[in-house]
């Protein structure tokens, strides 16, 4: 049995983790968690393109841990995309790590949150008024790699809703 892989990215607060639970639960499966959070928790949110890749690769291990366990399909809060963004955007480029993660790394389907949730904020967040940008350079990134993505918008329960609607529509048609 292959393991389908979703992403849920996007820009800052647009409740990625929040998506990435409630569909585990949904689905009865469960989803990697986003690496960074935990590389920043007992850290000070000082760092430099080389902890990008750390964290990058740590993700990946993390996916790789979730896939040994064969279940149908698992959810990941973030992706190789969302790295490439995040090091584009503060340090005006990216690296070859990253870059090679995305390319060997396809999801088999990408949730792309909408910016249509307030912003909440938290110390690991900076990019509060360019939320649109940061949306347009996701799907510019999704596009140029030709990636199957759906835009998942809504708030909280109406978000999940058309979340799985997506994800329905998506397994029944790629049986």
């Amino acid at each position: 049995m292959k393991t389908r892989k979703i992403a849920v990215l996007g820009p800052e607060s647009t409740g990625k983790t929040w998506l990435c639970g409630k569909l585990a639960d949904h689905y009865f499966t469960s989803y990697c968690e986003e690496y960074a959070r935990i590389y920043f928790q007992n850290k000070k949110y000082d760092y430099s393109i080389s902890d990008i890749d750390k964290i990058a690769l740590c993700q990946f291990g993390i996916e790789k841990k979730q896939l040994k366990e064969n279940k149908p399909l698992i959810f990941c809060d973030t992706d190789f995309i969302t790295l490439k963004i995040w090091s584009e955007v503060v340090f005006e480029k990216t690296t070859d790590t990253i870059e090679n993660l995305i390319k060997n790394n396809i999801y088999d389907l990408y949730l792309l949150c909408d910016i249509d949730v307030p912003w909440k904020e938290d110390p690991l967040r900076k990019n509060k008024h360019n939320r649109q940008y940061i949306f347009n350079l996701f799907v510019k990134e999704l596009e140029r790699n030709d990636l199957q993505y759906k835009i998942v918008s809504g708030l909280q329960d109406n978000r999940l809703r058309n979340a799985i609607k997506i994800i329905d529509n998506y397994l029944v048609n790629n049986e």
